[in-house]
């Protein structure tokens, strides 16, 4: 009998085994794939945005989780190669002015004893000594450049550590200063994928200065479109893959959204009273209870000044306590240079659309990918939820922008490297893995 217990306890303990075995769930490793493209040398050309450029500044952190470096790290799983960039000191980093980042902080509010959340540079000045040249380090994966233009990608003086004659931001790495060009070292390394991101600087150069007619003047679709061929024609040469991104709108960029045309808040008996005032001076000039049409100088008008208009956009740059404490807006006109004016707006956005089209054709006809950024930043203005987290392009509140309200933060760097990774996984046939967004840093309050 105990023999027999013995043998029927094997049995069971033999079903036991082989039914736990039957239970047990097996997952497939996920086979990352590069498609038909070849990610073995990766570069990136273009200006601030696929710098990394974020709130006003130059600096480690973001300038690490660059457009292009974060696609980079996808590559990995591919076939990609390594990606050095010309990092620049950890610290204050540098800007276009020579301004370190700026940062969020709680400031007296100029017309009360309230406090406000305001961005300034962090330092007086910032790390100069990023100027100091790298170039032994080359060739560079990335060769974006803070501030170029299209026109700057071929050109030789650019690489000048003059203020006055170049960028110091592309001195300090150019491959030979004052002869060598920005799309001459994206060559360098004879990339077999690259990515482009150039336009916008062309563009918005001239919007953040309120449309002034100067040195930022827009560059013509012509002539953007003649460059843009040409340096697509360089890359891409030897079959090299590529992927292209297009420019925003401007009512997409908290810089020109995040004060309202129509913010100025009255009470019935201001606003009666300013009615009144304005009633013998410019009676086309009214306000109610409520909010209303700030007043904006125009000396295409008689009177020199008329209320703004929707359509029209108020820049971030101007000055906060001149609005809450100095009557701009009211009694004072807000100066031109801080307006859009519906001209400069259409004139604007008939860039976006040349330039996007002279993008979309040269990616059409190269088969070349192409990430609709100008789709996705509508998108951000109407909001989107990440893994339960609210992004829009509102300035400071859930914003995927920097403290600066123009350049991304980190997380909107993210966003729209996942983007362009959408864009080669559908061109290419490839299967690169996104990131999560919500794993990069965001604004960072006081």
């Amino acid at each position: 009998m105990k023999r027999n217990n013995q043998f029927k306890n094997i049995v069971l303990a033999l079903l036991t085994l082989t039914f736990l075995n039957s239970c047990t769930t097996t997952f497939d490793e996920i086979n990352y794939n590069n498609g038909n493209a070849d990610f073995t040398r990766f570069v990136a050309i273009g200006s601030s945005f696929m710098a990394g450029y974020s709130d006003n500044a130059l600096y480690l952190e973001a300038q690490s989780n660059s457009i292009p470096a974060i696609i980079a790290s996808r590559f990995t799983v591919a076939g990609g190669g390594g990606f050095l960039q010309p990092l620049v000191n950890p610290g204050r980093g540098i800007g276009m002015k020579g301004n370190s980042k700026y940062v969020l902080r709680l400031s007296p509010d100029p017309c009360s004893t309230d406090l406000t959340i305001t961005a300034n540079a962090e330092y007086a000045s910032g790390d100069i000594s990023n100027y100091t040249a790298i170039s032994s380090a080359i060739p560079f994966n990335n060769v974006a450049v803070p501030g170029a233009r299209i026109r700057d990608l071929g050109s030789q003086t650019y690489g000048d550590p003059s203020l006055f004659l170049g960028n110091p931001l592309y001195a300090r790495f150019a491959s030979n200063p004052s002869t060598s060009t920005i799309t001459g070292d994206a060559l360098l390394l004879n990339p077999t994928f690259t990515s482009v991101l150039i336009g916008i600087e062309d563009i918005y150069n001239y919007a953040r200065r309120g449309g002034e007619e100067s040195e930022d003047t827009i560059t013509t679709p012509a002539m953007f479109g003649t460059i843009f061929t040409d340096l697509m024609s360089q890359l891409t040469v030897q079959n090299a893959g590529s992927v292209v991104g297009n420019i925003p709108s401007l009512n997409t960029i908290p810089y020109f959204t995040a004060v309202p045309w129509n913010g100025l808040y009255l009470d019935a008996a201001t606003a009666a009273d300013l009615t009144y005032q304005y009633s013998t001076v410019d009676p086309s000039i009214s306000f109610g209870a409520g909010y209303n049409a700030f007043v904006i100088a125009d000396v295409n008008e008689p009177s020199g000044r008329r209320q703004i208009q929707n359509g029209e956009y108020i820049l971030l740059s101007i000055p906060a306590d001149s609005i809450k404490c100095y009557k701009w807006g009211t009694i004072i006109p807000i100066p031109e240079r801080f307006i859009i004016t519906r001209a400069e707006a259409v004139k604007i956005e008939n860039a976006v659309v040349a330039y996007n089209s002279i993008i979309a054709n040269e990616a059409a006809s190269r088969g070349i990918a192409l990430a609709d950024l100008n789709a996705l930043f509508k998108t951000f203005k109407q909001g989107i939820v990440f893994n339960g987290v609210k992004l829009t392009t509102g300035y400071l509140d859930y914003s995927v922008f920097s403290s600066d309200g123009f350049y991304p933060n980190q997380k909107g760097y993210a966003l729209i490297a996942n983007e362009f990774l959408r864009a080669i996984n559908r061109t290419y046939s490839s299967n690169l893995p996104l990131v999560d967004v919500n794993s990069f840093q965001g604004l960072v309050f006081p």
